[in-house]
């Protein structure tokens, strides 16, 4: 490379002292043009941090143009505003000069920063270089400075080498046609192969190969195809954590909330914007996203004070969702962020009150009748009693015991089902024998009210269920249905098949449910009338225990009522 190197030099300086005379004279006018144009920079740029008033223009650039005049430097010096009009000249009188704002350097300036020229000037009477330059102010006032030197001295130093200039013209040109070629294919070649490389790998595109000869071009292209294939393997590395680490965040169940040090949002996983609410990629800050992120931005504020971990919680309405919120600056960030994870705890909450409502209910639903059959125990000690009012007293004791019993049952009945989960592999269980089985039971006490029984199940229907299950389900509506019914009114028990699915209704006569009370009468002892369930032997949890039946076999429950004119409850089960 050295040797091939040298040989082209030498080529080259023989055939540049060849055409030295020809190139000489735009050389010499080219390098004392670009040293006009360094000096005219060096000038512009430092006019162009005056700050001097209007009126103190002209004195300033005359006194500049006389200190860059001493330097043997001779610029003259031009202030216009940015309409084009001169402000102050160092070769004349700016109230006697026109507008400059169709003069080319001025064009350009004011379009687009910067501008250069070169022509003849009427005011100096030669050639001139002119370069203007564009610049705001703090006051924001837009001035244009310009600066030019004449370039008659490039005129003398042309018709001087082109007199010496004539001989070497034909030579030199082919001797350099000849270097130029050999240069270009040897080295400039490789290096803009190169060159190429390098701006496309600085794009992105990794990895990229060049090719080279067996020589130190060659071994350089080969410590560049080393490097991007190194950068390449980092680059993909770093792209598979990436994508690994946002899997792993957009995957939790709990969302995740970055900031920095500024408030600025770095990161903001979809379960975040599940539980916070929906907030515009486009948007930077969490306070511009609503009540929500204002509140936990509260949080990460407090943390980035503080320095500590914090751990709220948040009600946020008017969903009525509660998120812990459980905050930390995050570890290693120079700028001093922080990071929220954000944990939805609605349900634990409610299954908390929800247990500790059953408490509370079992409770005080075995408190009372052990009440009335320690009361009733404590009379019957207390003294003889004729047999008619012990016999009464039995009787209550009994009943209450009785009343303990059937809530034992019913508690452990709903425990079964919620500990079971599912039951697969059921047999098929004949619903009209199950309904008929129901309403034998219920007869008696359904003739003696006057109520009328109508069932309505075709006897080819069944239901994938347990016969057992099937049976409490059944027993627990249509008993319902016959305890708040009216004197001398119906219960209807009918099932069909729509769209697939079995569906049993049973409907009454009866009292009816209050609309505010029908979203909440399958939960574990609510009840519409507590002195009326009470006084029918009711526990409370018949209606929560067919919701469970129903969910265990993949139904599902509802109801229709109206005060005084009957209820209507639904169930839909999956066809067999």
């Amino acid at each position: 490379m050295r040797k091939r190197f040298f040989r082209a030099a030498t080529v080259s300086i023989i055939a540049g002292l060849l055409i030295a005379f020809l190139f000489a004279v735009p050389l010499m006018q080219q390098v004392y043009t670009d040293e006009i144009r360094e000096r005219l920079t060096a000038v512009l740029a430092l006019t162009g941090e005056m700050e001097t008033p209007d009126e103190a223009l002209p004195e300033t650039i005359a006194r500049l143009s006389s200190r860059l005049a001493e330097e043997e430097a001779p610029v003259r010096l031009t202030v216009l505003d940015g309409q084009g009009r001169v402000l102050a000249d160092s070769a004349a009188d700016a109230g006697e000069m026109e507008n400059h704002a169709d003069r080319p350097e001025i064009r350009a300036a004011v379009m687009s920063g910067a501008g250069e020229d070169v022509r003849w000037s009427t005011t100096t009477g030669g050639r001139q270089m002119y370069m203007a330059r564009r610049i705001a102010g703090e006051d924001g006032v837009v001035r244009i400075y310009r600066a030019s030197v004449s370039l008659g001295g490039t005129n003398q130093v042309q018709g001087t080498l082109w007199l010496c200039g004539g001989v070497g013209i034909f030579m030199g040109l082919v001797a350099a046609l000849i270097s130029a070629h050999y240069a270009a294919g040897r080295v400039v070649e490789p290096l803009q192969s190169l060159t190429g490389a390098a701006r496309a790998m600085a794009e992105g595109d990794t990895p990229v190969k060049v090719e080279g000869a067996p020589d130190e071009m060659g071994e350089l292209a080969g410590a560049f195809n080393t490097m991007s294939d190194r950068l390449a393997a980092a680059r993909a590395e770093l792209e598979q954590t990436n994508d690994r680490l946002a899997g792993i965040l957009q995957g939790m169940d709990d969302g995740v909330l970055a900031v920095d040090a500024g408030g600025r949002i770095l990161l903001m996983t979809h379960r975040a914007r599940e539980l916070l609410g929906d907030c515009p990629a486009t948007v930077r800050r969490l306070g511009e996203c609503g009540a929500h992120y204002l509140a936990v931005g509260e949080i990460l504020d407090r943390v980035m004070r503080e320095g500590g971990p914090v751990r709220e919680t948040l009600a946020l309405a008017p969903e009525e969702r509660v998120v812990q919120v459980y905050a930390a600056r995050v570890s290693g960030d120079p700028e001093g962020g922080a990071l929220a994870v954000l944990s939805d705890v609605t349900r634990l909450r409610k299954l908390e009150q929800m247990r500790s409502d059953f408490v509370a209910n079992v409770t005080h639903e075995l408190k009372t009748p052990l009440t009335s059959i320690r009361g009733y125990i404590e009379l019957l000690k207390s003294g003889e009693r004729d047999p008619e009012t012990a016999r009464s007293f039995y009787e209550i004791i009994e009943i209450e015991a009785e009343r303990l019993q059937k809530l034992t049952d019913d508690l452990l009945q709903l425990s079964e089902i919620e500990n079971r989960g599912s039951e697969p592999d059921v047999p098929l269980a004949s619903l009209a024998e199950t309904v008929e089985r129901v309403a034998e039971s219920l007869r008696p006490e359904a003739e003696a009210r006057g109520i009328r029984l109508h069932i309505f199940v075709p006897p080819e229907l069944g239901v994938r269920a347990h016969p057992r299950r099937l049976y409490q389900l059944m027993k627990n509506l249509m008993e319902n249905g016959v305890k708040y019914n009216r004197e001398g009114g119906a219960l209807n028990v009918s099932a069909a098949t729509e769209r697939g699915t079995l569906v049993i209704r049973v409907h009454d006569t009866g009292i009816g449910i209050p609309p505010e009370h029908q979203d909440r009468i399958f939960e574990r002892f609510y009840r519409v009338d507590k002195g009326r369930s009470r006084e029918l032997g009711g526990t409370g949890l018949g209606l929560s225990i067919v919701k469970h039946i129903v969910g265990l076999y993949g139904g599902d429950v509802g109801v229709a009522s109206e005060v005084g004119v009957g209820t209507t409850f639904t169930v839909r089960f999956p066809m067999p």
